[in-house]
């Protein structure tokens, strides 16, 4: 038994959720769909095809973290073509592994193309390095010298 609820027009709709002017057909109708959402959601988070898609893009990062292990800067259009993939695919996968620390990215000048992100495995220097800017070069007290610099002060009258 499916109850529809009408609203003439939008304004209608969204003064009668503003006013919370809404009998209780409205909320069933809100309850079953919220339901039907959830379901549909759990169904999607199980999806077989899901898991087949992380296992084949975890295959791929791993032969991509392979093609580079010669410590070599290679472009994502090289790694495509070696691995049998797009490039899209494999610039996507590759700034996985930029963002988990896996590999770097350097931008790549190419003879009529212009500047191209280049792909080289991360090294411990790498991590060591930072992003270059000021706050690298700082201690943990926020200053240069090493120590660690505490002041207490007392401030009762």
């Amino acid at each position: 038994m499916a109850t529809t609820v009408t609203f003439k027009t939008e304004r209608e709709f969204l003064t009668a959720i503003v006013k919370g002017d809404f009998g209780t057909e409205f909320t069933d109708f809100a309850k079953a769909r919220i339901a039907a959402l959830d379901k549909k959601n759990a169904q999607r988070k199980v999806s077989k095809s899901a898991l087949a898609h992380k296992a084949e893009n975890d295959g791929f990062k791993s032969a991509i973290l392979a093609a580079l292990a010669d410590g070599t800067t290679k472009k994502a259009s090289d790694l495509a073509t070696a691995l049998n993939v797009s490039t899209q695919k494999i610039s996507a996968l590759a700034k996985q592994l930029v963002d988990s620390g896996a590999i770097t990215v350097s931008d790549v000048k190419v003879k009529g193309k212009g500047t191209v992100k280049g792909y080289t495995l991360a090294t411990a220097e790498d991590e060591d390095e930072g992003d270059g800017s000021p706050l690298d070069e700082l201690d943990e007290d926020g200053d240069e010298d090493g120590d660690f610099d505490f002041t207490a002060e007392d401030t009762a009258e």
